[in-house]
């Protein structure tokens, strides 16, 4: 891969990802416990300058977005770089309210299979197995929001000491926590591996140290950010294609055991602030011996909304969403929530259940 291409994304997937929910001016609430993964209250809570509000719509809003869901007109298709339209997801079909009210009118993918007939009586609330699934869903959110909101914290921070990133040979970025911070590091490759060139701490919003190695020796990444940029590479694969003209959001998360698996996100990024791409995201795990063990797509096409702005004064409706891919609401959904500052009403399984996705946490909704 070319240098100037893995730059634009370290900069731009930086950059892309927090943005929106800095322009939400919303009141802080109290994070939920963690379920599976460890210390990621305190580096949310330390890396978000404004945690978005777990806003609900109405009561009515639900029920008008499940009577809706296939009376809405279709969505438009998106076209990709070269012109040619892109297929719209079988998986994943949006609507945004033009205010904050919460009636949603759905939009309906055309290659849509038929709808099934309604079931008599509602299906029966998630179990215990699929309650600890949605805890950890969010868990996983949480983790991939803090890691972008990291990484565009530290691209800004390198990008005022480094006059081009490109030439210094930096190729991309991994981040680790470190108690209440993250600590980011862009490093480049050498005969013998990745090197660090460029290495900043995040905390509280703001980074409180750094290191350059611009000259000289550069230090071997080693350990787990070793581990994190081969699995980077590792994983890189041309059926992977992004919903938008921008580079992926590339997102590694640290392996929970020293021979534990790296999962890597790839996240398609907006091409502009008033647009939310729903498909494009993709998850691959890396074995300890540097294998692709497994790779899934949380989409099956793409599809990129309006969300539009939000009124002052008024509350962020939310995004309907009809996700067929899975029983349960995802991982994406909770960073896609966190990253829009948006809550989403999500229809998800067979049969079909509502879920609202808030900010970082995910409950079922009982009509």
């Amino acid at each position: 891969m070319r240098i100037a291409t893995l730059f634009t994304g370290v900069a731009a997937a930086a950059l892309a990802v927090a943005a929106p929910a800095q322009d939400t001016d919303q009141a802080g609430t109290e994070s939920p416990p963690e379920f599976g993964l460890s210390g990621l209250s305190g580096t949310v809570n330390q890396l978000s300058d404004s945690p978005p509000e777990e806003a609900a719509p109405e009561e009515e809003a639900p029920e008008e977005a499940a009577q809706e869901e296939d009376a809405g007109p279709e969505a438009a298709q998106e076209t990709d770089e070269a012109g040619a339209q892109a297929p719209q997801s079988e998986a994943e079909t949006a609507a945004v309210p033009a205010s904050g009210e919460p009636e949603v009118q759905a939009a309906e993918a055309s290659q849509a299979a038929p709808t099934a007939a309604a079931p008599s009586s509602p299906p029966p609330p998630v179990d215990a197995e699929q309650r600890a699934e949605m805890q950890l869903a969010a868990a996983r959110g949480r983790q991939l929001f803090a890691i972008a909101r990291a990484g565009m914290l530290a691209t800004q921070d390198m990008l005022s000491r480094v006059a081009d990133p490109a030439a210094a040979g930096i190729t991309g970025w991994v981040a680790e926590p470190e108690g209440n911070a993250m600590a980011v590091t862009f490093y480049g490759e050498s005969d013998s591996g990745p090197v660090a060139i460029y290495r900043s701490t995040i905390l509280g919003g703001r980074a409180v140290s750094r290191e350059t190695f611009l000259t000289g020796d550069r230090p071997p990444l080693g350990g787990v950010a070793e581990r994190m940029a081969r699995a980077r590479a590792a994983s890189e694969s041309d059926d992977q294609r992004a919903c938008t003209n921008q580079p992926f959001n590339v997102l590694a998360i640290p392996p929970e055991a020293a021979d534990g698996p790296v999962h890597i996100y790839r996240i398609s990024a907006p091409a502009s602030r008033s647009r939310l791409p729903l498909g494009g995201h993709f998850r691959s795990t890396v074995g300890s011996d540097g294998s692709v063990t497994e790779s899934r797509g949380f989409s099956r096409g793409c599809l990129n909304v309006d969300v539009g702005e939000v009124p002052a004064g008024s509350q962020a409706g939310p995004i309907a969403v009809t996700h067929l891919l899975d029983p349960l609401p995802t991982e994406i959904h909770v960073f896609l929530s966190l990253f829009a500052g948006r809550p989403l009403v999500i229809a998800a399984g067979d049969p079909t259940r509502l879920f609202m996705v808030a900010g970082d946490a995910i409950r079922e909704i009982r009509r």
